[in-house]
């Protein structure tokens, strides 16, 4: 049995995997379109809180806000400019791809190749008798809650989400019904690129910070939204809890070789189910 700090690690990874690609599940469902740039707005995001704390002098609460604004703002502005410029989805992948080495090349000429850290915004344990967590990463397990309530409530609860809604299950019946499709694919677009951006804010104090530190969530989350089912909000929440777990777990007791186990298993599992626990069956 795995000490308690593994189940925990898998909790936060967990909690990392989850908000990243709730925001891949929301742009594929609306746009059609895999975001392989997800974990260079969550790279983005924590360049941009560490610079907001260490050089602007700002709390960290309100640099991770003002981050997750701007790059929320620059994700409308890359759709505009350059998504809705490009038709079709291959060539749209190819240009996502090409985002990945203009974001991670930009960000190394600002900010450096060597790690930095930022000094944890939350210092402290809380002890549960059995095991402790820190209150950094009980903060990281936190937010995922609160965000995953919110956009429960967004989605559910509101104009916009009810609109959300309707272009993901059937884009063409809802413009019809006077729903702005185009003006809807931009808030999921800015929607999308805050979630990873702060899911970068978030662990910034956890892990150390570098202009390649989105490649392993990105994967992951993608991962994540592979086993759960292209598409489907609840499979991207389980996909991720059953990632990070695994993750940790098998890092705990296989090392190195966890990630080609990983890999192994969730090829196994699509060969079962190739739609993934909770898409649509495949025709």
């Amino acid at each position: 049995m795995p000490p308690a700090e593994i189940w925990i690690d898998g909790l936060v990874q967990s909690s990392t995997y989850i908000t990243m690609a709730f925001g891949m599940v929301l742009v594929f469902s609306i746009l059609g379109i895999l975001n392989w740039t997800h974990g260079q707005y969550y790279m983005l995001g924590a360049v941009a809180v560490y610079y907001g704390v260490t050089a602007a002098g700002i709390p960290f609460p309100l640099a991770m806000l003002i981050a997750g604004v701007i790059i929320a703002g620059l994700g409308m502005l890359v759709k505009k400019v350059i998504i809705d410029r490009v038709s079709d989805a291959l060539y749209v992948g190819a240009v996502t791809l090409a985002l990945i080495f203009f974001l991670e090349g930009l960000t190394s000429m600002v900010f450096g190749m060597q790690d930095k850290g930022l000094a944890e915004v939350m210092p402290g344990t809380i002890d549960f008798g059995i095991f402790s967590i820190s209150y950094q990463k009980l903060a990281v397990v936190a937010f995922t809650v609160v965000v995953l309530v919110a956009m429960y409530a967004v989605l559910n609860g509101t104009k916009v989400g009810l609109s959300i809604r309707a272009v993901a299950q059937e884009p063409r019946a809802a413009s019809l019904y006077g729903v702005r499709v185009d003006r809807v694919s931009l808030i999921v677009m800015a929607i999308g690129w805050a979630l990873a951006a702060w899911a970068g804010c978030i662990m910034a104090p956890v892990y150390s910070i570098n202009p390649f530190i989105g490649r392993a969530p990105m994967l992951f989350s993608l991962l994540a939204i592979v086993i759960g089912g292209l598409g489907s909000l609840t499979g991207a929440i389980i996909g991720g809890l059953i990632l990070g777990f695994l993750n940790s777990i098998m890092a705990f007791y296989i090392s190195y070789y966890s990630e080609a186990v990983l890999f192994v298993l969730v090829i196994i599992l699509l060969l079962i189910r190739p739609q993934g626990l909770f898409g649509a069956p495949v025709k």
